[in-house]
């Protein structure tokens, strides 16, 4: 089976093949979909309008695919600290079966300073989240989000109509990879175009 799916990046258009055994994407598939009232877009520099997640809403799907952090999944962090940042480290584990498997690690950097000069005490909590969720991203968690699909009006909207059905997807039109192409380009549902 080969799915293809159409992605936006940097204004131009890249098909994305899925392919191989689709059993292998069964922990993606369980947690690809973002229920939108845990997101809200924020500006990069240069304008660009990008999506960011509540980190605990991943913590939460993580909790409902593999049990409580500590039981079903965990992860461990490891600090390296210079003279005006914090390095995350994190290596995120999941269990299936009795057994344990591992992904990581994966890192990210925070300033231990404030704009205004003073000790920002939340640095390594920041860099770690920071690193988790991306962690958490490689196998699956929100990937329609880092996928760009919340770039897309009318994809929001299908996942508002998801989750506001109590999580139940009986009544949600399943949305097509061969119509994303259209979709992005429709500037309708998609006002950055």
């Amino acid at each position: 089976v080969r799915l293809i799916l159409i992605i936006n990046i940097r204004r131009k258009e890249y098909k994305m093949a899925r392919i191989g055994n689709e059993k292998n994407f069964y922990i993606w598939d369980s947690l690809k979909h973002t229920d939108p009232k845990y997101t809200k877009p924020f500006s990069k520099f240069g304008g660009k309008e990008l999506t960011t997640i509540d980190p605990m809403y991943q913590v939460m799907c993580m909790t409902g695919m593999f049990g409580p952090v500590g039981k079903g999944w965990r992860f461990k962090n490891q600090f390296t600290y210079t003279e005006k940042n914090v390095f995350a480290e994190v290596i995120l584990q999941w269990k299936e079966n009795e057994q344990w498997f591992a992904y990581g690690p994966i890192s990210s950097v925070c300033s231990l300073y404030k704009k205004n000069g003073g000790l920002d005490d939340e640095a390594p909590k920041k860099a770690a989240t920071d690193a988790l969720t991306k962690a958490m991203s490689y196998i699956g968690v929100s990937a329609d989000v880092f996928l760009g699909a919340f770039d897309n009006n009318k994809y929001k909207e299908l996942m508002t109509e998801k989750f506001s059905s109590n999580g139940s997807a009986d009544n949600v039109k399943v949305l097509d990879p061969a119509k994303l192409k259209e979709m992005k380009n429709d500037k309708q549902s998609n006002p950055n175009r």
